[in-house]
């Protein structure tokens, strides 16, 4: 079924985009190229066969890796190639990816509809990251259902003991106390085996549709100076993809056949657009309208998928896994291993960034107007009616702000809306619903659009995709952030079990003159007080992270809303002030619900839950009333607010990325609770959807 849905997407892919592009009319041609038909063609040839070898030689490795002990998975060096590999996804993902689709949507050459008025990319993305997120956790709950089902019907067989019987009862219960912790054992591999093939299989689907993208760019392109360099780029691009994705396989523990069949597929994908893109060069032209949203869309949704991957199925599965937890040395070496991966993707994409944008959207852009000036609209200002705007925001936002984070620290007191009741549970799904949207369609664009502005004249800005750097850069923080405060803990807790084990242990010695039954009944009682302890710190692991959590996302969430405030602040025009006021308070009270849940979870001190709701709501009225006191010299435009505002932005929009992908949503959504109810995982599924269609449809106005 998967097989064939990927199969679907790539034929529809190939098919449509050129056919489409060509029938378009093109209304923004490029500027003139060295075309070289025949030097172009002999470099493509030569594409096509190196692209091959090195997807294949890339995919191919972690299989052969097998053979070798020392790279086995769960050993430390596959930890370590796993975290290069998903690094590698990550920056395609965003560094790759989202730049050049922001550039299609946002292209001078789209001139109609609604491309140049709402950021289609993120709105894009997003949806392609909630589908990834329910495919991955439908899978896996049905699953586990289908398990549960399999047990109750086992456990139904067990025949209780007659009473002539008794006698033999310890050693039946200890056969099937044996035979039940064999065959959870045994699910509990199933379930990881599940996973594993789903992750490979999604993982798959999002890579291909990107390399036939590229394919048929480059088989398009007729410039030999362009496909040089893009021949040894891509070749290296998909050799490190191939690494993640064959990683990916290795664990799905897929059969030879179904190995081989995946591998195949991702090997040929860019050498067939390749070709694809020599049949259709003399016609297809990249800067057609239809191309380009064809183009941009399936960008947008590839880099979804692949976000969801890299962030949630490829590092925070192995940086949360319990072995590399209890291992700083561990911990030190993946994370390494993982910047090392973004860091050789990052400067691979810059090559192709910079190729890609000046042969095919450079001029456009070139020949688009800016005025870069403020004193144009000097019509339309109005100081006075703008101040009373202001101050009315100030009061709106303030009140959402407010009501929204304590919202659900009010709804403690009703037991239906307390922590890990379903209501609680579909709750949270909206927050993080309204925070994968703030992060994805509201922040990253506007990293997007201030970094690429045309006002950026000087500097590095227009070679290479800053915004997307910063937010992956970003997340990253994020994640070891996460990971090594769980993992402190972790290391703390086991020390402390260990000392209380020896004290124990002591104390026990000193007690050896008690008779035999006594010492039975006394070692007892502490069985059942080690038990107790045993489990104390499972509450306690959880609590910690939630306590970062909710402090991690306050800081991304107010970075935001200090940002619109300073701008709302300083804008001294009615009509864009008015319809931002009602927009920013729903914005700033969904975010509160969010947050609040969060602040919630952590179970911190009233002061503590105080401090943190007044911290997040006076943050935006503060960033007015900031913007207002420096609104007769602040210059939107300049270079410098441009800079400053997109990589706070940019910063900002990885944490929330995160924050909501795998702290709030994934964590949520794959627990067994949710996964063994389906009537709970569509209610949690719509309250998901809702909440990322309301703040979405917030960006049209703000």
């Amino acid at each position: 079924m998967a097989f064939d849905l990927k199969v679907a997407t790539c034929l529809l892919a190939v098919f449509t985009l050129p056919i489409l592009a060509i029938a378009a009319n093109c209304e923004c041609d490029p500027g003139e190229e060295d075309h070289d038909t025949a030097k172009a063609r002999t470099l493509k040839i030569i594409a096509i066969f190196c692209i091959l070898v090195g997807s294949a030689s890339g995919c191919a490795i972690p299989s052969l890796g097998q053979r070798f002990p020392v790279l086995r998975p769960e050993t430390n060096l596959f930890f370590a190639v796993k975290a290069f590999a998903a690094g590698v996804i990550l920056a395609t993902a965003f560094v790759h990816i989202l730049p050049v689709s922001f550039e299609k949507l946002g292209s001078p050459c789209l001139v109609d509809g609604p491309w140049q008025k709402y950021p289609f990319t993120g709105l894009v993305a997003m949806l392609a990251s909630i589908a990834t997120l329910l495919v991955d956790t439908i899978a896996t709950g049905y699953f586990q259902r289908v398990q549960a089902n399999r047990a109750a019907t086992v456990v139904g067989h067990v025949d209780a003991p007659d009473d002539h019987e008794r006698g033999h009862a310890h050693g039946v219960s200890a056969v099937v106390a044996s035979a039940t912790m064999f065959n959870d054992a045994a699910d509990d591999d199933r379930a990881k085996l599940t996973r594993h093939r789903v992750i490979s299989q999604v993982l798959e689907l999002g890579i291909i549709v990107h390399s036939i993208i590229i394919g048929i760019s480059l088989g398009a392109s007729e410039s030999p100076s362009t496909i040089r360099p893009l021949v040894a780029a891509l070749t290296f691009h998909q050799f490190f993809e191939g690494i993640g994705l064959g990683g990916c396989i290795v664990q799905a523990r897929f059969r030879p056949k179904s190995a081989v069949t995946m591998a195949i597929f991702f090997s040929l994908t860019t050498p067939v657009g390749i070709m694809i893109g020599i049949g259709v060069s003399s016609a297809y032209n990249e800067n057609s309208p239809t191309a380009l949203i064809v183009e941009g869309i399936l960008d947008a949704a590839a880099a979804g998928i692949l976000n969801y991957m890299a962030l949630v199925d490829l590092l925070a599965e192995d940086f949360m896994n319990s072995r590399v937890q209890k291992s700083g040395r561990l911990q030190l070496i993946i994370s390494i291993s993982l910047l090392v991966g973004t860091t050789l993707m990052s400067l691979i994409v810059a090559v192709v960034f910079v190729l890609v944008m000046a042969a095919c959207y450079l001029p456009a852009l070139a020949a688009a107007e800016c005025d870069c000036a403020t004193d144009g609209a000097a019509a339309r200002r109005d100081k006075a009616v703008a101040l009373r705007l202001k101050v009315i925001a100030i009061f709106c936002i303030l009140a959402g702000s407010a009501v929204g984070a304590a919202l659900p620290s009010l709804g403690r007191r009703f037991p239906a809306i307390q922590p890990e009741t379903d209501v609680f549970l579909s709750v949270k799904a909206f927050a993080g619903g309204v925070i994968l949207a703030t992060g994805l369609v509201h922040i990253l664009p506007a990293g997007f659009e201030a970094l690429s502005s045309p006002c950026l004249v000087g500097g590095p800005w227009k070679s290479f995709p800053f915004a997307g750097m910063v937010a992956m850069v970003s997340a990253i923080g994020t994640l070891i952030v996460d990971t090594v405060a769980t993992g402190y803990f972790h290391r703390t807790d086991a020390k402390r079990k260990a000392a209380a084990v020896a004290d124990e242990s002591s104390a026990g010695h000193d007690g050896g003159d008690l008779e035999a039954s006594d010492e039975h009944r006394h070692s007892h009682g502490h069985a059942h007080g080690m038990s107790v302890m045993s489990v104390a710190p499972a509450g306690e692991d959880d609590l910690v992270r939630h306590r970062v959590i909710s402090q991690v996302l306050e800081l991304g969430v107010v970075v935001h809303s200090l940002i619109i405030g300073i701008s709302l602040g300083a804008s001294d025009f009615p009509s864009t002030v008015r319809p931002l006021v009602p927009a920013l308070t729903f914005h700033q009270f969904f975010e509160g619900i969010g947050l609040g849940g969060c602040i919630v979870q952590a179970k911190f001190r009233l002061r503590s839950v105080v401090t943190m709701g007044l911290f997040f709501s006076l943050t935006t009225p503060i960033g007015i009333a900031v913007g207002i006191a420096i609104s007769s010299v602040y210059d939107a435009n300049s270079p410098t607010a441009l800079v400053v505002q997109g990589l706070l932005e940019s910063a900002a929009a990885g944490i929330l990325v995160y924050m909501a992908l795998v702290d709030i949503l994934a964590e949520d959504f794959m627990k067994t609770k949710v996964q063994s109810r389906g009537r709970l995982q569509l209610a949690m599924n719509v309250s998901l959807l809702l909440g990322a269609a309301l703040m979405s449809m917030l960006a049209i106005w703000a």
